[in-house]
């Protein structure tokens, strides 16, 4: 399942904020009270509001509703009772979506699908395992865990940012122009909320040699890869196609992939095709016979 959901915030109550997204209040939803709390904010109330929750292995939940303010928004919340949990704030029509990608062991997704177990980062999940039924979890080298308390020194100023509201919430409006300045207030805030992680457990991304600016690599590169035109891969981004993986960054513009991820998405497209023609071969041969 190919990871295509952006989220427009954190929540204030997250415990790893998203870099270079803005912080919302979140205090208008019950997420202290549990999973079912969230659910009841969404769902039965009706106007296009919707809410669900699943339990997870060993105490973890996630659970989503549709912001009961601004109904074009919704909010997606993982919890795990070691590593906190996460707190988005989305569009409505992604949510649910976003639930299904945190219904295993995927506690944090960062740089276009890359995503976190509590221990270990693993690439965008694209090769089917068909023993296991789930994609196969292939690890990322040499990854470093970056954490809140990494970002934060002296030049971070607090008073320079601001919690926005959600009734008068505009994605891309307003962000930073230095996001740590708000990541201190939202520490702030974390240094007095009951629960919240330490910042040197706030996760907050990833680095790894394969995410290096000198590593990444551009539509023409991907395309080559995978034996197809650039202007091919091009229209199956455009049409949402062939499940595409996210861009590890967009530069100018110009999307960028890590080139194992770009290699990923092309072993996927060999095995894909050898698939079928296996089918169509056996098909041939019983028809013959």
């Amino acid at each position: 399942m190919t990871f295509h959901y952006q989220p427009l915030a954190n929540g204030i109550s997250t415990d790893h904020p998203v870099p270079d997204l803005p912080f919302v209040d979140d205090t208008h939803i019950p997420l202290d009270e549990g999973p079912e709390a969230i659910e009841a904010v969404g769902r039965g109330v009706g106007n296009g509001m919707w809410g669900r929750y699943d339990n997870l292995p060993d105490g973890a939940w996630h659970a989503f509703t549709t912001d009961p303010i601004r109904h074009d928004y919704g909010w997606s919340v993982r919890y795990h009772p070691l590593h906190g949990r996460t707190v988005l704030l989305m569009s409505d029509n992604d949510i649910a979506s976003m639930h299904s990608h945190w219904g295993g062991s995927e506690l944090l997704f960062r740089a276009g699908g890359y995503w976190w177990d509590g221990t270990t980062w693993y690439r965008p999940g694209q090769i089917w395992h068909p023993v296991h039924q789930r994609h196969e979890h292939r690890r990322v080298t040499a990854p470093v865990t970056v954490t809140a308390a990494d970002l934060l020194d002296a030049s971070a100023d607090p008073t320079r940012a601001y919690v926005a509201k959600v009734a008068n919430f505009r994605p891309g409006a307003g962000t930073a122009r230095i996001w740590t300045d708000h990541l201190a207030l939202w520490a702030r805030t974390q240094g007095t909320r009951p629960g919240a992680l330490p910042l040197e457990r706030a996760v907050v991304n990833l680095a790894s040699p394969e995410l290096g600016a000198d590593q990444l690599i551009g539509t023409p590169e991907v395309a080559a890869l995978a034996g197809i035109s650039a202007s091919t891969l091009r229209s199956y981004i455009t049409r949402g196609e062939n499940s595409v993986p996210m861009p590890q960054a967009t530069v100018g513009g110009r999307n960028l992939w890590s080139k194992p991820v770009a290699a990923d998405w092309a072993e996927a497209r060999r095995r894909s095709a050898e698939g079928v023609e296996t089918m169509l071969s056996a098909g041939e041969e019983k028809d013959l016979s």
